[in-house]
Order: structure tokens, then sequence, then C-alpha cells
């Protein structure tokens, strides 16, 4: 039996809805009958939670996902506005997720699927540079917020981080040392393109290209946007 992977989906007030709404769609598409592929939770510090003009409730507490890490394959990260971002990244939950997020990276896959992927979309690139597991990589977000990027990554490595924030759909930015791989997608919608990449990666291609089918969704390809 082909193995189910775990994704577990941050929400947070003020999350953008396409960033998390993207990738739930693609990993809940399932082109034939049978078991799905992708298990998904999503999670929060409250609930509900109140993300533009919908109002979510969770499936799990953040608690409760912190507490069974290790089951989860796939962590989805979503962006918000940059300025929302300012205020949230050094407020107290916004370290907890920035630990989580450190601490998933630090994780070796299960053996049952051979993968786990930590994958921001748009502007959660920044809390994925809070967590300092950006430093030294190449990455993107969205385009209004590249300085912002770079400027997180620099003080949650002390000084020069080495990032190197490039216009791209979305970039695979490596694996780290425990062999998580890391994965940005650029704004908004460029996390549709990255799902699709990712199932691509953990599934094969074939059921990636009926996934985008079902979803009537052209892929793009790692080109960003406007270029």
């Amino acid at each position: 039996m082909a193995p189910v992977f775990s994704i577990a989906v941050l929400l947070y007030p003020g999350a953008d809805v396409m960033d998390f709404s993207g990738p739930v769609e693609i990993f809940s598409t399932r082109p034939q009958p049978g078991e799905p592929e992708f298990k998904i939770t999503t999670f929060a510090h409250n609930s509900p939670v109140k993300a533009g003009a919908l109002v979510y409730v969770p499936h799990a507490s953040f608690a409760e996902v912190e507490s069974r890490l290790e089951e989860y394959d796939i962590l989805v990260v979503p962006g918000a506005h940059p300025d929302m971002l300012k205020t949230f990244i050094p407020s107290e939950e916004g370290k907890q997720i920035a630990g989580l997020v450190r601490r998933f990276a630090g994780l070796k896959p299960r053996g049952e699927t051979g993968y786990r992927v930590v994958q921001s979309v748009c502007t959660g690139a920044l809390l994925l540079a809070a967590s300092g597991i950006l430093a030294g990589r190449t990455v993107t977000t969205h385009h209004i917020a590249y300085d912002a990027l770079k400027q997180v990554a620099d003080q949650a490595a002390g000084g020069e981080s080495g990032v190197n924030v490039v216009r791209k759909r979305w970039v695979d930015a490596g694996i780290t040392e425990a062999g998580v791989r890391i994965v940005n997608a650029g704004g908004v919608t460029s996390g549709i393109d990255a799902s699709l990449w990712v199932v691509e990666l953990l599934v094969g291609k074939e059921r990636a290209a009926l996934m985008a089918e079902v979803a009537e969704f052209e892929r793009r390809g790692e080109e960003g946007w406007g270029v």
C-alpha cells in the first residue's frame, strides 16, 4: 500500500487565504477513487481564526500539533501582509511558530514515507527566516517582501545570513542536515505551483499532472512572476 503523507497546515489571524487554501486544494485532490495520498490537519493557536473575509475552525490546536510534530511529513506555512508580520514575528505566537519550524526542520523523515518537507507560501518565508533555517540558502517570497526576507534572515543569524533572494515562482531551497527539504513559494497563487511540485516529488509526475488537470490549473514552472 502506498504511504499516506500527513500534512500540517498552519493558520493564524491575518494569514492570506489563498496561501493556505491553494495548497490544501491541491493536496486534498483525489484524481482517482481510493485512499488519499495526503491527510491534512489545519492547526492554530486559537479557534476560530479570522483570515481575510473568512473565519476558520482548525482541526487541532498549536499545542496538539507541536506535541506530535514527528507524525507530520509536510508543514505548510502561509504568509500575511509584511506590515502585519513585522509585529507578529516578535510576538509570543510568532516565536513559538519559529521554534516549531526549527524543530520540524531537525526531524528526520519518517521511515514509512521517506520524505519530510517544510513549505512556505508567499511571505510565510519570513516565518521560516525567523527560525534561522534559511541561512545560506537561495530562497523566494512575494515580490514586495524580498528586502524584508533578507532583513529577517539576517536578524535571525545575528549578522549576515548568506540568504540569496531570487525572483522565482517557487524555489527548492535544499535539505537540512536531518534530510528535511525546504520549499519556498512566491506570492499567493504560487503556492499552488509549489504544491504540485511537492506532489511530483513525493508521488510522481503523473499524479501531479492528474491533480493539476482536476483543478484545471496550468502549471507555470519556476520562472518568477512578471518575468
